[in-house]
């Protein structure tokens, strides 16, 4: 397994933990659940396997090239989703008879934004490193 293979699996289960505590702990904490996307924060854990050990080559072309689609992916997924969350949220406002939307909702909206973005690109990453042969 390769140090950003590493960096991917790090990234999708860091997002996964990170939206389960959230779903969790909202029953009983409401919007204060959302302290639980600073688990987010340990995504930056993942440097540590890029450290450079004697002459070894930590990261090769092959890595940019999966590291940038997975990126583009996940970028572009999250974006999807909030606009259309946002289409959604809009329409279900203008529904109600005093046509405001709540902040918390928003608040959430950007959190999960986060966890989605990371959590699709650690997914991408790993489906393409577990996609390519490697050579013998």
């Amino acid at each position: 397994m390769t140090a950003m293979e590493k960096v991917a699996w790090t990234e999708l289960l860091i997002s996964l933990f990170t939206m389960a505590m959230a779903a969790a702990l909202y029953p009983w904490l409401g919007n204060g659940a959302a302290g639980a996307f600073g688990f987010l924060g340990f995504v930056a854990c993942g440097i540590l396997f890029l450290r450079k050990r004697g002459n070894k080559v930590v990261v090769d072309e092959r890595d940019r090239e999966i590291e940038r689609q997975a990126t583009q992916t996940g970028i572009h997924t999250a974006w999807m989703i909030l606009f259309m969350a946002l289409i959604v949220i809009v329409l279900w406002a203008s529904q109600t008879e005093d046509k405001v939307i709540a902040t918390g909702v928003l608040m959430w909206l950007v959190w999960i934004q986060f966890a989605i973005l990371y959590g699709v690109k650690g997914l991408v990453a790993v489906l393409l490193y577990r996609s390519q042969r490697r050579a013998t």
